[in-house]
């Protein structure tokens, strides 16, 4: 097989795991133990066997020194008996003798264990020994005993000191090699200890390398990345997700850290998402929360204008409404302060025409994207080439399922705005129709309720009319005729008729006054001819509680607002007469920063409430009708309150208008 097969198979088998690498360096660990002590143990075994040669040699000497200084003592017992002829001599001859064949015995039995060589050797020292014994001495110590004269002449011949010499240097010969074989044991117990010394110091030498190269290990693979774990989890805890850990480490720690390191870029990736659509839906809340507040639909464009640019982080944004004459009409923008201001485009109106982003959205209710106006010929797209836009991405904008626009969305640089994509922004139109649509709601509602508010002002004047030129007056002509009925056709006898046609007369006039009350209170002549000022004055007047008055309004104000005011100060006097059980009121008219602030303050007992009763609901409907706000303040025990701010301009009708065009 090649080298490069080799190569690529190593590449493409997977690595080994991490529990295959304990048990490999637990396994290398067990074998260095296992030679160590085997090793340490072979040298104890040495150094033991040494010592036990070395003591049996020490034995065998013994065996021998006794054996031959046995002899000796036997040699010089007969010698004295012989020569001294003293019986002490033959005693301790006795003793020796007994004593002989114990040491031999000895002297064999230590020899043979030493070994076969020094067993045969002591064998035949002690034959050599049994023969001397036997064959001189104890013949010597019979004649000694019998008084033989051979025996002195033959102790005094020498032979036998001869005999011991020779003996003596068996016994020397078979001691100098005791004594070398005891050299060499201790030369052996000796190199044994220095050998087991050294093993035990490279055996503790060498598990103490291999157990630091162990801890080292685990702590390259384990604890550190367990520690680097750590460190990017507090990191991960307080927030920061662009750490990650090394993926250097082996087997199932590596495996780990290329987990963990996917699981923080998914994070990184789902929080970027998130805050995107955070910055979405907050862009729509704020949006949405402009339509609520009843601002003018400029300034609802302009602001969706301005969140989009923020939230997909472009050059310059624009809301455009389609016109009924194949135009395009700028109805909101805006511009990145950081690059030139370009918006809007042609004065914020210029006609539709084909190959641009406009047309093609209006065709096709699609996204759309041009990439390039190096030879556009239109009027919108030569703009485009000479205020430097690279690409322009459109989006339709639907109102109640019909187009009604389109979002335009503009990019001085080279990039082709990836992340604008025309999914996401179609995501967001949606939702701007729907503020557009509900905007436009808001204020076909405010137009709604302004018709009817005038239409209900229109019918009180009508009525007025008509009561003042018709019942009233035939009212007026059929009193009169009575009155001269009264004094002219009645007989002076006739006193009774006389008297019920003066009754009929006063009904009359009583009936005219109510009516006449009832269409003052429709709308007052006053405030048609004279204005505001002296119509809260006759109110004031007629009030049955005491009114402070305080109108600071000079010349005539709009018809809506003076009406509008007018039935707000009749209606609060109404119920402070009926329900407040109050003495004194208070009103005060103002005009500032063009618009008109009524207060009405009585010292009543309060309690009262917007949602309670039609009146007050009715002039809610009136006021905010014009574009105005009232509010009421009416603690129990603490009197009434009523505070109402009505513009003097009329509230802007833009997007209704702007949606019947479209």
């Amino acid at each position: 097989m090649s080298v490069r097969m080799l190569s690529r198979r190593w590449r493409i088998a997977p690595r080994r795991g991490l529990a295959f690498r304990m048990v490999l360096a637990g396994g290398v660990m067990a074998i260095l133990i296992i030679g160590t002590f085997a090793f340490l143990f072979m040298a104890i075994v040495g150094l033991r066997e040494a010592a036990t040669t070395a003591r049996g040699s020490k034995a065998v000497l013994i065996a021998s020194g006794r054996v031959q200084k046995l002899i000796v003592d036997l040699d010089e017992d007969m010698r004295g008996l012989v020569l001294t002829k003293d019986s002490s001599f033959r005693r301790a001859y006795d003793t020796d003798v007994a004593a002989y064949p114990h040491l031999t015995t000895a002297l064999e039995r230590v020899s043979a264990k030493c070994g076969p060589t020094q067993g045969r050797w002591a064998h035949r020292i002690v034959q050599a020994d049994d023969a001397y014994v036997h064959e001189h001495l104890v013949p010597m110590m019979n004649a000694a005993k019998s008084g033989s004269p051979t025996a002195r002449s033959e102790v005094e011949s020498g032979q036998g000191l001869r005999q011991l010499a020779a003996l003596r240097n068996q016994f020397a010969n078979f001691e100098n090699l005791q004594r070398k074989v005891a050299a060499v044991s201790e030369r052996r117990s000796i190199a044994a200890a220095r050998t087991a010394t050294i093993t035990a110091a490279v055996s503790a030498a060498g598990a103490l390398m291999v157990v630091c190269i162990f801890i080292a290990y685990l702590t390259r693979v384990i604890v550190r990345p367990v520690r680097q774990a750590a460190t990017v989890a507090g990191a991960l805890a307080s927030g920061d997700l662009a750490v990650r850990m090394p993926e250097t480490s082996p087997g199932e720690i590596g495996r780990l850290e290329c987990q963990f390191n996917a699981m923080v870029g998914s994070l990184q990736t789902n929080r970027g998402k998130l805050w995107q659509v955070a910055d979405e839906q907050g862009a729509l809340r704020r949006v949405a929360t402009l339509v609520a507040c009843g601002v003018s639909p400029a300034e609802v464009f302009d602001a969706v204008a301005a969140e989009v640019g923020h939230v997909l982080e472009v050059d310059h944004t624009e809301i455009i409404r389609f016109e009924s004459d194949d135009t395009a009409r700028v109805v909101g923008y805006w511009n990145d302060p950081r690059v030139p201001k370009v918006m809007p485009p042609l004065n914020g109106h210029w006609p539709i025409e084909d190959g641009t982003v406009t047309a093609t959205v209006r065709t096709t209710e699609r996204p759309a994207r041009m990439k390039n106006y190096e030879r556009a010929t239109s009027a919108i797209g030569v703009w485009a080439r000479e205020a430097g836009l690279r690409c322009v991405v459109g989006c339709p904008v639907k109102v109640e399922g019909r187009i009604w626009g389109a979002m335009l969305i503009h990019s001085l640089k080279d990039e082709q705005l990836p992340d604008v994509t025309e999914a996401r922004m179609q995501e967001f139109m949606e939702l701007v129709g729907t503020a557009v649509a509900n905007a436009q709601s808001h204020s076909d509602l405010l137009a709604s309720r302004a018709r009817v508010v005038a239409a209900a002002d229109e019918s009180r004047r009508r009525i007025e009319r008509d009561l003042h030129d018709g019942a009233q007056q035939q009212l007026v002509t059929l009193a009169l005729k009575l009155r001269t009925v009264e004094t002219t056709a009645v007989a002076p006898g006739q006193a009774r008729l006389k008297e019920q046609l003066s009754g009929l007369a006063r009904d009359l006039s009583s009936i005219l006054d109510e009516l006449q009350e009832v269409s003052r209170g429709i709308v007052p002549p006053i405030l048609t001819r004279s204005g505001l000022c002296p119509a809260l004055r006759s109110l004031a007047r007629h009030s049955p509680v005491r009114v402070d008055l305080d109108a600071d309004v000079v010349g005539r104000l709009p018809e809506r607002v003076e009406v509008a005011v007018y039935y707000t100060v009749s209606e609060a006097l109404t119920n402070v007469a009926k329900h407040a059980h109050a003495s004194e009121v208070k009103v005060d008219l103002v005009m500032e920063h063009r618009a008109i602030r009524l207060s009405i303050h009585d010292n009543g007992r309060g309690g009262a409430d917007l949602t309670s009763g039609s009146g007050l609901v009715g002039l809610k409907d009136r006021v905010e009708a014009l574009g105005g706000g009232i509010e009421i303040v009416s603690p129990v025990g603490g009197g009434t309150s009523l505070l109402v701010d009505i513009p003097l301009e009329p509230a802007e009708g833009e997007l209704a208008q702007g949606s019947s065009t479209a």
